[in-house]
């Protein structure tokens, strides 16, 4: 993404939004630059000015000395006058993907705008991601399609390139809180408005217990645990949401009669699998070359609890299984091999938060116990739990956190049919507010934007965030939303 400081004057001629009379509206950023210390900016496909800065931070906070890392930071300022001193901000999750890359959802035209109406938008990089220093590394550049995803030989490679340029121990969970709230105090916002996705919600919740006072409300979608042991829960939640993907095909008449068997054919394929893995083909999106893969039981199995993260990919499943049963795996293939080459990701800032904070604390007994039954078994566990003695780093002595319990607003949101953060741990976390919700969505997997009528969700979130408090929530929008239809053909 590319980020450029002009005159006001050229602002004006590239995007076209200078007033052509007095009665036009200024851009918010030229006011909001009058209140903030940042620059005007202009970003890819965003059709107005934001304001732009960095903030540098000491890899190392302790010794406060040392290698320096620069935090990317965007506001897309408030429409109109502003209500209030707090401002937004949000983690995505993973931990992997780009805040500031979401500028253009809450700029001009974009369907989070209505956000912004009378607060500022803040989108934060953490440290070890995208604009804020990434930890990209050449051993884990391409993504690995239908194979292990973590081999053990390319985290190792991964490590130890990284640490030749960085001090891997210093990009927690916690030191990127510590960035976020020197941040805070720089821009001059009393209080943040914070919203966490997945591992964003862990990540929130985190900065609540270090900064509980810099915290107006919270709001946690399809949340993990604060004290989340990566990915023990994976293979139980994952045979949860396909048992109920199945309920609903069979309360669904088309449905019923198309696939009348969707787990006998899901247990039918990976009993071939193990017997005999299947050769497959496929174009490679990043070489455009032809590939011969062997598909083993637990590469399938995987890909299939992938599958169920997305609402509208886990309603395709029951067409791909009766087709995978029978010997066929093109459409299998259509959903498991992207069509475009997917982007780097900074593998290097995944594995630095999640072995030391989460998967160090799992053992496979645990893993073995919670997998019991279930179609994934413990492949997924193992994998992570390789890749983290690969990764070598030692645990985070500060975690797990001990939870406290808060009077913060705080929404909660879950899907039925998440994989990854199931309704039980909506659960847990509601217990520790006392102006807290828990909705759980059904027919959700782990994210609301592939549900119909997913557009309703923004004002829903808005306006709990707009009044302050939990109470009296209007239940019209997540009771509004629905799954997509069944794929039959």
């Amino acid at each position: 993404m590319k980020f450029e400081l002009v005159a006001i004057f050229l602002l004006s001629t590239i995007f076209g939004i200078w007033p052509d009379s007095a009665d036009a509206a200024t851009p918010p950023a030229y006011e909001a630059s009058k209140r903030l210390p940042l620059e005007i900016c202009e970003i890819d496909n965003v059709d107005e000015p934001l304001l732009c800065g960095v903030h540098m931070v000491f890899e190392n906070r302790e010794s406060n000395s040392g290698r320096r890392i620069p935090i990317k930071v965007v506001v897309v300022p408030a429409q109109q006058e502003r209500t209030t001193d707090s401002a937004w901000i949000e983690h995505q999750g993973g931990p992997r993907f780009s805040m500031v890359a979401s500028a253009h959802l809450f700029a001009k035209g974009g369907f989070l705008e209505p956000f912004r109406r009378a607060r500022d938008i803040v989108l934060i990089d953490p440290r070890g991601l995208h604009q804020s220093g990434p930890l990209y590394c050449e051993a884990l550049k391409v993504p690995r399609i239908l194979e292990r995803y973590y081999p053990p030989d390319k985290v190792k490679a991964c490590r130890e390139e990284l640490s030749k340029r960085a001090d891997l121990k210093q990009y927690s969970t916690l030191n990127a809180i510590e960035d976020f709230e020197e941040i805070r105090r720089w821009l001059g916002y009393r209080k943040w408005d914070v919203g966490g996705w997945s591992y964003g919600s862990r990540f929130m919740l985190t900065y609540l217990h270090s900064y509980p006072e810099s915290i107006r409300s919270i709001s946690l979608i399809a949340p993990s645990i604060l004290n989340f042991e990566r990915p023990r829960d994976y293979a139980r939640f994952g045979q949860q949401a396909f048992d109920r993907l199945v309920d609903d095909c069979r309360n669904d008449e088309a449905c019923h009669a198309r696939f009348p068997n969707i787990a006998g054919n899901l247990q039918m394929v990976l009993s071939k699998l193990e017997t005999q893995p299947a050769k497959v083909e496929f174009t490679d999106p990043h070489s455009g070359m032809v590939v011969t893969r062997e598909l083993s039981r637990d590469v399938f199995a995987e890909s299939i609890w992938i599958a169920l993260l997305r609402t509208s990919e886990a309603r395709q499943l029951p067409f791909i299984l009766e087709h995978a049963a029978e010997g066929n795996f093109a459409p299998f293939l259509d959903l498991a091999v992207p069509t475009s080459a997917p982007p780097s990701e900074p593998e290097g800032h995944y594995f630095s938060v999640v072995c030391p904070e989460e998967t160090g604390r799992l053992d496979i007994g645990k893993a073995a116990d919670s997998a019991k039954d279930t179609f994934v078994g413990t492949y997924i566990a193992q994998d992570y739990m390789d890749a983290c003695a690969a990764w070598g780093l030692p645990l985070n002595p500060s975690h797990p956190i001990e939870p406290k319990r808060f009077s913060v607003p705080a929404l909660i949101v879950t899907g039925k049919q998440d994989p990854v953060t199931a309704p039980e741990y909506g659960e847990i976390i509601a217990r520790h507010f006392e102006n807290g919700v828990h909705i759980s969505i059904p027919h959700m997997a782990h994210s609301v934007s592939q549900m119909k009528n997913a557009e309703c969700f923004t004002q829903f979130l808005s306006e709990f965030v707009e009044a302050g408090n939990s109470k009296n929530i209007n239940m019209d929008c997540p009771n509004s939303l629905r799954p997509p239809q069944f794929r039959l053909n």
